[in-house]
């Protein structure tokens, strides 16, 4: 058998038994005009009737959207964050693991798949999904989180989506609380207030000077909001200054490229102070700072000697 090449993600939640297989075996197998059927992600007992297509390389971005509240932000998709499945799709000429998508009306809103998407556009590849008019809202959010498990979504990018999860429980009636939301989402109400505070402090354009979002984790994310706030019309020019910086665009490596955009990003800026110099010879030079008012005096050790530095002790020592 040949080996199996990295075009897409086999998800866990398709790993459901039918009959002596299971869906997600299923998903691998399907054809274009293949009819399938799984059980509902929010209820097993209930039936989803998919049919399989191949959605045009043209098509695809008229025809499809991503479901609201997927939880990768679709325009920090890029090259670099579906390169594991970029080659393979690109040489297939479509994703062989099909996406799922809820035919919503007039909508067909991918559920599971917006990776493969990206990479099918970037790679000028056809699209090949299952769709359905079958799925809920529920079916819709249970599939938005568990089709992240193959390569987790961003810090920035689950801030977003726990801000959600904040408003739908204010709209509730409730505080919207970060421990009121790690219940909900099954992770630490630190990790949660770290990743909606990324969400707010740091604007689009910082994460998109990243190779990729995931570049940008909690400890990195920290620092970068701690220059933001430091300096914030610095930071922003910093911003602007780089997204164009040709230097790091021919950086190889992209960890090696992160480090050196956070080190940019988060340098604190030299002191500078204007200072008057009140004498400056050869020898000795004494200027006063215009901000403070402190004096700072050189003196060369050519000419301090003994009998001088006694008579400077002494003259610094009568004042009070």
């Amino acid at each position: 058998m040949a080996k199996k090449r990295k075009n897409d993600t086999s998800l866990d939640p398709f790993a459901t038994s039918i009959g002596n297989s299971n869906l997600d075996e299923l998903l691998e197998q399907a054809s274009a005009g293949d009819v399938i059927k799984m059980p509902a992600p929010s209820d097993p007992t209930r039936s989803i009737t998919l049919i399989c297509k191949v959605i045009p390389h043209a098509q695809i971005e008229k025809t499809t959207k991503v479901y609201g509240k997927n939880r990768r932000v679709q325009a920090l998709l890029n090259e670099k964050s579906v390169a594991d499945i970029l080659p393979a799709i690109s040489e297939d000429g479509r994703n062989q693991h099909p996406a799922l998508c809820w035919d919503k009306g007039e909508e067909t809103l991918v559920l599971a798949g917006s990776r493969r998407r990206m990479a099918c556009i970037l790679s000028n590849a056809d699209y090949m999904v299952l769709s359905s008019p079958d799925f809920t809202e529920l079916d819709a959010k249970i599939l938005a989180v568990s089709s992240d498990q193959y390569i987790a979504p961003s810090l920035w990018e689950l801030g977003q989506a726990y801000q959600q999860t904040k408003d739908e429980l204010v709209a509730q009636g409730k505080k919207g609380s970060y421990r009121e939301i790690a219940a909900i989402e099954g992770v630490s109400h630190t990790a949660v207030a770290d990743a909606i505070k990324a969400f707010e402090k740091l604007p689009a354009n910082v994460l998109a000077l990243y190779p990729t979002a995931n570049h940008v984790g909690r400890e990195v994310a920290k620092k970068l909001i701690a220059a933001k706030e430091r300096d914030e019309n610095s930071f922003n020019q910093t911003v602007t200054r780089l997204i164009d910086d040709q230097s790091l665009i021919a950086m190889e490596g992209d960890d090696k490229r992160a480090m050196a955009i956070t080190k940019l990003l988060t340098a604190e800026p030299q002191a500078t102070s204007r200072k008057e110099a009140l004498l400056e010879n050869d020898f000795i030079t004494v200027q006063r700072n215009l901000k403070s008012g402190d004096l700072s005096i050189k003196i060369d050790n050519k000419v301090m000697t003994d009998k001088r530095l006694e008579q400077l002790t002494k003259l610094l020592k009568a004042f009070n």
